[in-house]
C-alpha cells in the first residue's frame, strides 16, 4: 500500500479521499490555492502545500506545481479526485515519468475515453449503440454547418474533453449554433485547457443512466447502476441507485453492453460508463475514467467503499467480489446536491445543520466562507430506503430538516422537486427539471 498520497483536488472530494486514506493508514498531502489556504480539507490532511493563486489555471490545473509538491513531500501516489486534472492523460503520463503512481487508468485509456469523438468511434467498433454525432475540431464554419445539418437538429454541442456540463449547449438551428460556438469553446478551454467540441443528435425524451465499473488485472467488475436524469443547466442535481426505471432484462442488456465496450481494453481502475436511455434503447454517451461526484449512492447500495477499492486496486492489491455482473443492491439510495444559487451576495455560511440518519459529504462547516470560483457545491445529502418510495419519503423529510443560512441555495427548489407527483412516480426525463424550474 502507498506510504503517502497527494490529493490533486479540493473541497468535499479531498475530504472523502482523506477519510479513505485514513482507513488504509496512508498519509495525505493536500494542495490548495491561496483562496483555499484555510479550507476545512487542508486542516484534515497530514501536510498542506500551496500551489498557486486562486485561478484554477494557476493552481489546480497547474500540473507542474502539483507534481513538484508531490516530489517535495515524497508522495508515492496522486489521487486526482474529479474535475480539474482527473481526466488529463498528459498529467497521468507525467506522474508515471516521475515514478509516482497515478490513481486512475493508463494515460492511453484516459486519452481514448476522454475524447468524446474517439470514445464514440471506439464504441461503434465494439458494436455498442451510439447517437449520430461527430467532432468539429479543425473545421471551418461552412463545414460545421454542413455536418450539423447532416446529424440533424436539434443537437447538442459539447466539449470533447471533460464533463460537468461545461461547454454544453442544446441548439435548434444553425444560426443558434453559430452564435453559441465561440462561448462554448471559451468555456471548455477555461475548464479543461482544451476547446475541442463535439456535435451530437439531441433526444427530446430520455433518461441518463450510468454504470459503475472497477477494472483489476484479472476482472472487470460492474458494481451497479445509477439514474442521473434530473439535471439542470447540464449539471446533475438528484441521483439514485439503482436505476429503478430499468427492468431486469434492460439491466442485463446495460451490463452486457458495458462489458462489451471494455472487453478488449484491459481497463484497470474505477470508471463510469454513461448512456442515454430512450424507448428501451441504450446509447453510449461517454466514459468518465475517474471517481464520480455521485459515487456515494453506489457505496450505499453495494456496501463497497469505492474510494478504498480504487486505492487498493491502484496499489496492486487483490480485489475479489462475488460477481462481475452487478452486486445485488442492499437498498435504494438517493443523493441531492445542495448548491449555492446565483447571484451570490453572501459567502459566509452562518448556519449549516443536517438531519440525523443521512449521509452528508461536504467540504464546509458553519462559519466557513463559500468559495464559489470553482463550483457552487455546498453538500451532497444521501438517504437510503428498502424501496424507492421509502427512500423518496426519507429524502423529503431530510431536505425539510436541513438548515443553511448565509448564501442563497437551491434547497427550496429541491424540496419542491421531490414533492412533485412525477418525481415520486418516477416518470420524468433528462429535460423535466428544466421545465419544473421554468414553472417555479
Amino acid at each position: 500500500m502507498f506510504h503517502k498520497l497527494l490529493i490533486a483536488n479540493r473541497g468535499e472530494i479531498a475530504i472523502r479521499i482523506i477519510k479513505a486514506c485514513r482507513q488504509l493508514n496512508i498519509q495525505t498531502v493536500a494542495v490548495c490555492s491561496t483562496v483555499d489556504r484555510h479550507a476545512w480539507y487542508t486542516q484534515l490532511a497530514d501536510e498542506v502545500v500551496c500551489i498557486g493563486p486562486a485561478p484554477a489555471a494557476n493552481s489546480y490545473l497547474n500540473a507542474e506545481a502539483i507534481l513538484m509538491a508531490a516530489l517535495n513531500t515524497h508522495a508515492d501516489a496522486i489521487h486526482p479526485g474529479y474535475g480539474f486534472l482527473a481526466e488529463n492523460a498528459n498529467f497521468a503520463a507525467m506522474c508515471a515519468e516521475c515514478g509516482i503512481t497515478w490513481v486512475g487508468p493508463q494515460a492511453a485509456q484516459i486519452k481514448l475515453m476522454g475524447d468524446k469523438s474517439l470514445a464514440k468511434d471506439y464504441a461503434r467498433e465494439q458494436r455498442v449503440p451510439v447517437l449520430a454525432g461527430a467532432s468539429i475540431q479543425g473545421l471551418a464554419w461552412p463545414q460545421i454547418k454542413q455536418l450539423a445539418t447532416k446529424i440533424g437538429f436539434p443537437l447538442v454541442l459539447k466539449a470533447s474533453h471533460g464533463g460537468g456540463g461545461k461547454g454544453i449547449r442544446v441548439l435548434a438551428t444553425a444560426q443558434a449554433l453559430h452564435q453559441q460556438l465561440r462561448a462554448a469553446r471559451q468555456e471548455a478551454a477555461a475548464a479543461f485547457l482544451n476547446d475541442a467540441m463535439y456535435l451530437e443528435h439531441f433526444l427530446p425524451t430520455a433518461r441518463h443512466i450510468e454504470v459503475q465499473v472497477l477494472g483489476t488485472a484479472d476482472q472487470l467488475y460492474i458494481l451497479g447502476d445509477r439514474d442521473c436524469s434530473l439535471q439542470l443547466h447540464k449539471q446533475k442535481v438528484l441521483e439514485e441507485s439503482p436505476a429503478s426505471v430499468l427492468t431486469r432484462s434492460q439491466r442485463q442488456t446495460l451490463y452486457r453492453l458495458s462489458h462489451q465496450l471494455l472487453a478488449d481494453l484491459n481497463y484497470q481502475s474505477l470508471g463510469t460508463i454513461e448512456y442515454l436511455f430512450a424507448e428501451g434503447q441504450f446509447y453510449f454517451m461517454e466514459m468518465n475514467t475517474r471517481l464520480q461526484v455521485e459515487h456515494g449512492v453506489t457505496e450505499l447500495t453495494t456496501g463497497v467503499d469505492i474510494v478504498v477499492a480504487q486505492l487498493r486496486q491502484a496499489a496492486g492489491e487483490a480485489i475479489d467480489y462475488p460477481t462481475t455482473i452487478g452486486l445485488k443492491p442492499r437498498c435504494v439510495a438517493i443523493e441531492a446536491r445542495i448548491t449555492a444559487s446565483l447571484p451570490i451576495r453572501q459567502t459566509v455560511i452562518k448556519t449549516l445543520t443536517w438531519p440525523t440518519g443521512v449521509r452528508i459529504d461536504t467540504g464546509y462547516r458553519a462559519g466557513d466562507h463559500l468559495v464559489t470560483m470553482y463550483d457552487g457545491l455546498i453538500a451532497k445529502l444521501m438517504v437510503t430506503g428498502p424501496t424507492r418510495a421509502a427512500a423518496v419519503q426519507k429524502l423529503q423529510a431530510a431536505l425539510a430538516a436541513v438548515e443553511v443560512s448565509g448564501p442563497a441555495t437551491n434547497l427550496a427548489f429541491l424540496q419542491q422537486t421531490v414533492a412533485r407527483p412525477a418525481y415520486a412516480a418516477d416518470t420524468y426525463s433528462i429535460h423535466s427539471l428544466a421545465r419544473w424550474e421554468a414553472e417555479k
